[in-house]
């Protein structure tokens, strides 16, 4: 597994139910041959005794709605969480405003999915939840108590599942699938980190991204508003605040879910980006203005280049780990025992290392043992690949945490060697796309809201 490049969705669903940042399935309006303006008129006038509009609607997607209670309990169900993990609540306003957005921007997407005729099968929303449930160390069934518990039916859950996955394929339909990479531009990505090319051994750099969104014609309150987050993310990462933290009170903030972006090339980041990321010292803050919004940045680490994509051998390191993620029903505490007694049980000669990482293992390489193959360098994440680097062949690390989960590493053997042409290939377009998506996806985003009837009645 590649856990810096590929996170698969089933991640993100887990995330979601751990954290509990779940959208309520909207309430379709009824069916009407109105302009979406007259529409939204009409139902802002009924006086009628339907539910929706006794609840109140707090806004209109082309001719879906979304109502107040909606709203209210998704708020509510943040609100509880964070106050359970102790994050600082924000202003109830504003994290009505973000929450109400962020189901815009999602009820917006799911109409394009059943536009262009995406659909879920049942089979693979089975599977997804039992994966899920699997990951945080439950039986389904108990999983599904346990989320009715904090106030997520099984239904609910459910759906969930059902959009985030039809909101990656609406990703990949619209978004990855539509972005070229041409082999000129891979020939010239392979040339430029080939030993003695113009830009070889170029560093690389560790870096975080937090957006705070406001379109390139927000003026005014919004406006304002936006720059007074911008200035209080930059106080907290000049004075030292974690991502982490400022992500766990500010879920909306983060790229990739995490607004860490690891180790990147400067090819391989937004254009927007390269001139700060090249040339800032370390832990220096900036923030940058795009369309879709603010992007506040930080540099952690500098290194020199990774994998060397030309015939120059490189370190390979064939490792397997053990990863136990905290959720619902496991607390990070838990997480730490678990992965502790495992560690007591391989060195007392109790179990082999295959045999605790198919037991206790929530990741996907869990059936093999926790094998992840021959990494090169920057394949995973910089915390993971810290520790691994630490350790020599058979040597087996302490529990320790990353973005992922917490996790034990053990070394398997290590070599020297070039990476392959179709290695290299293969890495450049990887790069190459890297650059390219995020910025197609934050367009794609910004074109579907303007392509999008919205009204807010906040």
């Amino acid at each position: 597994m590649n856990m810096k490049h590929i996170q698969h969705w089933l991640f993100a669903i887990s995330a979601l139910a751990a954290m509990s940042h779940a959208q309520a399935q909207g309430i379709k309006a009824p069916t009407s041959n109105l302009p979406a303006g007259k529409l939204s008129s009409e139902l802002g006038a009924s006086n009628g005794s339907g539910a929706a509009t006794i609840d109140g609607i707090v806004a209109v997607v082309n001719t879906d709605i979304i109502t107040r209670s909606e709203l209210n309990r998704q708020v509510a169900l943040i609100e509880r969480q964070m106050s359970r993990r102790g994050a600082p609540l924000p202003d109830r306003i504003e994290l009505r405003k973000q929450v109400l957005d962020r189901m815009v921007m999602d009820r917006a997407q799911l109409q394009k999915a059943e536009e262009v005729g995406i659909r879920i099968e049942e089979a693979q929303i089975e599977a997804a939840m039992a994966r899920v449930a699997d990951q945080n160390g439950l039986s389904l069934e108990d999983f599904l108590a346990r989320l009715q518990e904090e106030g997520v039916s099984p239904a609910r859950f459910r759906e969930e599942v059902r959009s985030e996955i039809t909101l990656g394929r609406l990703r990949e339909r619209e978004v990855e699938a539509r972005i070229q990479v041409s082999d000129a531009e891979i020939q010239n990505y392979l040339a430029a980190r080939t030993k003695g090319g113009a830009a070889a051994n170029q560093p690389e750099v560790n870096w975080v991204q937090l957006l705070v969104k406001a379109p390139s014609d927000a003026s005014g309150a919004t406006l304002n508003q936006a720059r007074t987050k911008v200035e209080t993310i930059e106080k907290a990462l000049k004075d030292g605040k974690t991502v982490e933290a400022i992500v766990q009170a500010n879920p909306e903030l983060a790229i990739d879910g995490t607004g860490q972006m690891g180790w990147s090339g400067f090819d391989a980041v937004p254009t927007l980006f390269t001139e700060f990321l090249s040339k800032a010292q370390l832990n220096a803050v900036q923030t940058i203005r795009s369309p879709n919004g603010f992007h506040v940045l930080k540099v952690l680490e500098r290194r020199e280049s990774g994998a060397a994509l030309d015939n120059t051998p490189v370190t390979q390191t064939r490792a397997r780990h053990i990863l136990i993620r905290p959720g619902p029903d496991i607390t990070e505490a838990e997480a730490k025992r678990r992965l502790n007694f495992a560690l007591e049980q391989l060195q007392g000669g109790a179990a082999t290392f295959d045999a605790l990482a198919k037991r206790y293992s929530q990741d996907g390489s869990a059936a093999k043992g926790g094998d992840l193959g021959w990494l090169y360098p920057g394949d995973t994440v910089p915390e993971f690949e810290r520790e691994m680097n630490q350790l020599g062949i058979g040597g087996v690390s302490p529990v320790f945490q990353s973005r992922f989960g917490f996790h034990i590493i053990q070394v398997v053997e290590r070599r020297q060697q070039a990476a392959s042409e179709e290695r290299q290939r293969q890495a450049a377009r990887q790069a190459i796309r890297a650059s390219k998506s995020e910025e197609s996806y934050q367009e794609w985003l910004r074109q579907l809201r303007d392509a999008t009837f919205i009204e807010i009645r906040l």
